[in-house]
Formats: C-alpha cells, sequence, structure tokens
C-alpha cells in the first residue's frame, strides 16, 4: 500500500506542489476479516482528559488476524503486510519469515528480514520502482531487479547468509547510521551464549556477494528492540524494557570497530505512563526525524479499581492528581493506546531528560484481539 500524495491541480499555477507532511499510522486488527489502518494526527496538548476513538478508517487489508508484526514499512512510503491482500491495492511480497519477523527497510529499494532460521533480502521490481518514482531521474541501471518479481507477477526472496546466533536471542537492534544502509547491528544474549553484538555488512553490491557477519564484541546495545539514529544527539536511542530500567529511553553512541562497548547515557524520567490506572501491556517508539523528536505508542490496560485517580502530563513532567471525591463512575477493564510525543536533549549536566510531553488517549476498539494488543504496536511515520 502506497501513502497517498497531495496532487497538483490547475490552481497551483503550474507550481510544483508541497511535500506531504509525514503521519502517524497505526495497524491493528479490529474487524473479522483481517487489519484496519488508522491515520493519526500526533497530539498537539496533553489532553489529559479526553479520551477519543480511533481516528477515522484509512484502510482495510484481508489478512489472518493476531499477525500484526507481519506488517511493516518498505520502498518509500509504502506500508507491506506478508501475504496480504489489500481491498484497493496490489498485493506486495508474501513474507518467508515463519515467526517472528525484524525488518529492515533500506532507501527506497531493498527489504530485509531477518527471521528464525533465516536472513531474507526483497528488492523492489523493475516494474514498480518504474511506476511509482514519481518522476526521480536516478538511473535505472544502478538497479539489478532480474531475480525478484517473476512472469507470473509474484515477489520473492533472496536467501543471505544465516546469522551465528538464533532471531529469539536477539535484544536489540539498528541500522548503523554512518554505513549508507550497509550494515545492521544486532544485539544478543541467551542463559547459553554471553552478550554479544554482531554486524551484518550488506556490501554496495549484492550481485557482487558482498554480505558478510562480524563480531564486534561482547556487549550488548542497551535499549530494547529497534534504535533510532538522531543525528542532533549522534546517537542510537531507544527504549528500555528490561526488568531494572523499564520504561526509560537510552541514548547510545554509535558503535566503532573496536571490541569496546560503546557509552550510553539513560534518561533520567521514565515515559511509560505514571497512572496508576494504567496497567503497561505492550509500547513502540517511533521517530519522528527532525529535532530530537519521538513517539511513544503504549497500550495500557485500564484496571478499574484504580479509575479514581488520573494524571496530568504536562510538558515537563507528569503530576498525580486525585479526582474529587463522588466524581467516580465505575469503568470495565478496557484496553487503550496512549500516544506521548516528546523531544530528548543533554542538560547542563549532561543528563538526557525527556521534555516537551504531549498525551492522548484513545479507545482500543473491541474486536482487537488479546494477541494484537499483546504485542507491540504495529507503527509507522510515513
Amino acid at each position: 500500500m502506497r501513502m497517498p500524495k497531495r496532487p497538483c491541480g490547475e490552481r497551483d499555477g503550474g507550481s510544483t506542489a508541497k511535500p506531504r507532511q509525514p503521519r502517524l499510522y497505526l495497524v491493528c486488527d479490529d474487524w473479522d476479516s483481517g487489519y484496519s489502518i488508522r491515520k493519526f494526527s500526533l497530539p498537539a496538548d496533553s489532553g489529559e482528559g479526553a479520551v477519543q476513538g480511533l481516528p477515522t478508517l484509512f484502510w482495510r487489508v484481508v489478512k489472518p488476524r493476531e499477525d500484526p508484526h507481519h506488517f511493516t514499512s518498505a520502498f518509500g512510503t509504502k506500508i507491506m503486510g506478508g501475504g496480504a491482500r489489500s481491498l484497493t491495492s496490489a498485493r506486495g511480497p508474501e513474507f518467508n519469515a515463519p515467526a517472528f519477523p525484524i525488518h529492515f527497510p533500506v532507501g527506497d529499494d531493498r527489504l530485509y528480514v531477518l527471521d528464525s532460521g533465516c536472513l531474507e533480502l526483497c528488492r523492489l521490481p523493475l516494474e514498480q520502482s518504474d511506476v511509482e518514482s514519481d518522476g526521480d531521474d536516478s538511473p535505472l541501471e544502478e538497479y539489478d531487479f532480474r531475480s525478484d518479481i517473476d512472469s507470473k507477477g509474484r515477489w520473492f526472496w533472496h536467501q543471505l547468509p544465516l546469522p551465528p546466533f538464533s532471531r529469539m536471542d536477539v535484544t536489540s537492534y539498528a541500522m548503523h547510521p554512518h554505513s549508507h544502509g550497509h550494515s545492521i547491528l544486532f544485539s544478543i544474549k541467551s542463559e547459553d551464549l554471553a552478550a554479544a553484538t554482531f554486524s551484518f555488512e550488506t556490501g554496495t553490491s549484492f550481485e557482487k556477494g558482498v554480505c558478510a557477519w562480524n563480531y564486534l564484541g561482547e556487549w550488548i546495545l542497551p535499549f530494547t528492540g529497534r534504535g533510532h539514529y538522531e543525528s542532533e544527539l549522534s546517537a542510537l536511542v531507544g527504549l528500555s524494557k528490561d526488568k531494572g530500567a523499564f520504561g526509560y529511553i537510552y541514548a547510545c553512541d554509535v558503535p566503532n570497530t573496536s571490541n569496546r562497548p560503546p557509552a550510553w547515557k539513560r534518561s533520567k524520567e521514565k515515559v511509560f505512563s505514571k497512572n496508576p490506572a494504567d496497567k503497561h501491556v505492550s509500547a513502540s517508539l517511533v521517530y519522528l526525524g527532525y529535532q530530537r523528536k519521538f513517539c511513544l505508542v503504549e497500550c495500557v490496560l485500564v484496571e478499574e479499581d484504580k479509575a479514581c485517580q488520573e494524571v496530568k502530563e504536562d510538558k515537563d513532567d507528569q503530576v498525580l492528581l486525585e479526582k474529587p471525591e463522588g466524581t467516580c463512575v465505575p469503568q470495565r477493564r478496557r484496553y487503550m493506546y496512549r500516544l506521548m510525543t516528546f523531544s530528548l536533549k543533554y542538560d547542563k549536566m549532561g543528563d538526557l531528560r525527556v521534555r516537551h510531553r504531549r498525551v492522548r488517549y484513545y479507545k482500543v476498539p473491541s474486536k482487537v484481539s488479546k494477541a494484537c494488543v499483546r504485542q507491540d504496536p504495529v507503527v509507522f511515520w510515513l
């Protein structure tokens, strides 16, 4: 599925159309035949007293439910579900990944996927690239699409060298920002293996076979899951879900080729909800692409016995408030999505601080499966 672009009409006097503003897109299985994709405007203020329904439906996809992690963004401004049939768009590549894929879109033409027992590459077919280039003058000869789509129009995958570890041992991962999309970092940890970090070097040419795994050292990236490079901080930024640092943000120096672990700093504040009525279920961190800005999408379960308390969340902090006695209305347990935008900065002491919080709550539709809400929200900034 390709995100729509604003057309350039006659009223523009032939001038170039304004760039489309990125939006946040959420995938959830809230109907009987598959998934809905909803488009969000980010909160402009805290809105702590307002709980809203999810935004109007943007797209629907026919696909077996309870597996939102099979969706990814790739090839520019596309949202793709492996083997999915969109109600209004063409089918994308069917993922061979069997269980818990980790997706790495690289540029506008490549998608790497790591899963149990496989590492694969899918590239944008020539037909797709040519039709959807929007006037891009990049020479097509620099890409080779010979084997990515067959005569029946089906996409398929290139098998790459297997990793020297199990997919289920991966604790964190990120694209190396100084490798031009040609190096992917993976940290692993398990009961049987010492903590370690590896890089997968894709090279500049897949056809020449320049793909290799490198061992970087006995250390791991400090966050959980995906890390995002933030240029103003010169750091990989990620969310921690470890027991000792649950809900904190880490900013980690970009690893070099030595065996020494990179330096990192942990935020002074947690970003998960402090409201005692909110029981944490899952969360994803999205980088908004500029000025150290991020969006946390957290799924919480609201507990009935604590519903008489609320949290006022302002731009700098969260403050617990007691609702006036007699104003509490009994409520059932319910799931909600809590969206919080914020920015990061180092203070005068060099500590990492969370600033300019903006929070909004959305009701999770009753048809969304428990399997979906218990997995980290599948969200994209496109």
